[in-house]
C-alpha cells in the first residue's frame, strides 16, 4: 500500500483531518484516510488504550478485507480458526453443532496490527479533544494540552462516553439495557487437559434462562498462534436489574465505572456472589473456567443511536454514533464500512467535505439503525431484556 497518492483537496493540498480517539474507530479511519492522501493525526485522551480491556472478536469479511487492502496482515496470521459452533445443555452434553469456519481475534491483537499500520509521529497519546469551533473553511480544534489546532475535518471516535456527541447532540445518550457481560481471558495451558481438548477450534455457546455463556481460542498476549499458547476467551451474559448495576460497577474506592470495569477493580463481594450463581446456572465447563479467571472484566450492555452523523465539517463515527450489542458481531465491520465509505465519498467529491458528509450520512444511519435493530432483536431470543433500563446521565 501507498499512502498520499490519487486524492488532494481542490486547492491540490492534502486534507487535513483530526481524528478525536485512537482505538479500533479511529484507527480504521485514519487508514483508510491515509490511505486517499489524507494529512491524518490522531489524538488519543489514553497513555495506553489496551489497559485492561480483554475481549476476542469474530473477523468479519469486511474486517479481513480492510486488513488485506491497507497492508497491515491476513486474518490467518493474527487470528485462531475455530472450526465449529457447538450448543450445550446444562449438563455439558452437547445438543446441535455445525462446522461453521470463522476466524475469531482478541481486541489488543487487532489493535496492535491496526496501530502498527499507522505512523507513531502522527498518533498523539494522551492528549485529547476538548472542543471545536467551525467556520466554512476549516474546523479549529482546542486540545487536552492547551493547544489549538486547525483541520479540514474533525472525526469524533471517541466511543460511547464522547464529549463531541454530547455537545452536538445533548439528547442522545446510552439507555442501560438490562443486563451485562462479565469478560475474562485465561492461557490455553491454565484448564484441565479434557476442559481445553473440549473447547479448543470451537465455538461453544451454553444459552440458559435469562443469559449466554460463549468461549472460543484466540492469540495470545503477544499474538501466538501455536497450541498451548493461546488463550480462552470467555463471556457470560445475564441480567442485572438497573437499580443493581451501582453495586455491581463499583470499585474498591466506591467509584461507579460507566463503560466497564476493569478486572483489577471488581469487588471481591460481587466476585463472590457471581462465583455462588456460576455453580448454580453454568454448565461445569464454563464454572471451571469462571473459576480460573482471578477477576473477570464487567462490561454493561447499552444501545444509543443517533439523528445525525455529519454536521458541518465534523462527523460521528463508530460507538460515538451507534453503540450495537455484541450479539451482532458487527462492531468491527461497522467501524470498517464507516471509514472506508468515509474515504470513498471524499474521494467522489474531491475534497468538498461538507457535500462528502451529507451522502456519507445517509448510508451509514441506515446501518447503524440496522445493526441496532438486529442487535436488539437477538438480546431479546435470548431473554436477556427483561429488567428495567435506565438512560446513562453524564455528569
Amino acid at each position: 500500500m501507498s499512502d498520499n497518492q490519487g486524492f488532494a483537496d481542490r486547492n491540490s493540498q492534502p486534507l487535513r483531518v483530526i481524528i478525536s480517539g485512537g482505538s479500533m474507530d479511529g484507527l480504521c479511519a485514519g487508514l483508510a484516510l491515509r490511505r486517499i492522501g489524507c494529512h491524518v493525526r490522531i489524538f488519543e485522551q489514553l497513555p495506553n488504550v489496551l489497559q485492561n480491556w480483554g475481549a476476542g472478536l469474530v473477523v468479519q469479511l469486511e474486517m479481513a478485507r480492510f486488513l488485506s487492502e491497507h497492508g497491515v496482515a491476513a486474518k490467518e496470521a493474527v487470528g485462531v480458526l475455530s472450526e465449529k459452533q457447538q450448543f450445550l445443555s446444562i449438563d455439558g452434553s452437547i445438543i446441535w453443532e455445525e462446522a461453521t469456519p470463522q476466524v475469531m481475534i482478541s481486541w489488543d491483537m487487532l489493535y496492535h496490527q491496526l496501530r502498527k499500520g499507522f505512523p507513531n509521529e502522527f498518533y498523539h497519546q494522551g492528549n485529547q479533544v476538548v472542543g471545536f469551533e467551525q467556520s466554512d473553511n476549516c474546523v479549529k480544534v482546542c486540545l487536552e494540552d492547551g493547544q489549538e489546532e486547525e483541520c479540514d475535518l474533525l472525526i469524533e471516535a471517541n466511543g460511547a462516553g464522547s464529549t463531541i456527541r454530547q455537545q452536538l447532540l445533548p439528547d442522545a445518550i446510552p439507555h442501560y439495557a438490562g443486563y451485562v457481560a462479565w469478560r475474562g481471558m485465561i492461557n490455553e495451558s491454565v484448564p484441565l487437559p479434557e476442559v481445553a481438548e473440549f473447547l479448543a477450534h470451537n465455538f461453544t455457546f451454553y444459552n440458559g434462562p435469562s443469559m449466554q455463556a460463549i468461549c472460543y481460542l484466540v492469540p495470545g498476549l503477544n499474538g501466538e498462534l501455536e497450541v498451548g499458547k493461546r488463550r480462552f476467551n470467555w463471556l457470560w451474559y445475564f441480567g442485572v436489574p438497573a437499580e443493581e448495576l451501582p453495586e455491581v460497577m463499583s470499585d474498591d474506592q466506591d467509584v461507579i465505572q460507566k463503560f466497564f470495569l476493569p478486572q483489577a477493580e471488581v469487588t471481591e463481594k460481587v466476585m463472590q456472589q457471581r462465583s455462588v450463581e456460576a455453580k448454580r446456572f453454568l454448565p461445569e465447563v464454563f464454572q471451571h473456567l469462571f473459576e480460573l479467571t482471578e477477576k473477570p472484566l464487567i462490561q454493561p450492555i447499552y444501545d444509543l443511536l443517533v439523528p445525525r452523523m455529519a454536521f458541518g465539517r465534523v462527523c460521528l463515527i463508530g460507538d460515538a454514533a451507534f453503540l450495537i450489542r455484541p450479539h451482532t458481531d458487527a462492531g468491527t465491520s461497522k467501524a470498517v464500512t464507516n471509514a472506508v465509505e468515509l474515504a470513498q465519498e471524499l474521494q467522489e467529491a474531491r475534497g468538498d467535505v461538507v457535500e462528502a458528509l451529507k451522502s456519507w450520512e445517509m448510508t451509514q444511519l441506515a446501518l447503524g439503525n440496522y445493526l441496532r435493530v438486529l442487535g436488539v432483536t437477538l438480546g431479546n431470543r435470548l431473554g436477556l431484556s427483561n429488567y428495567s433500563s435506565v438512560v446513562l446521565r453524564h455528569p
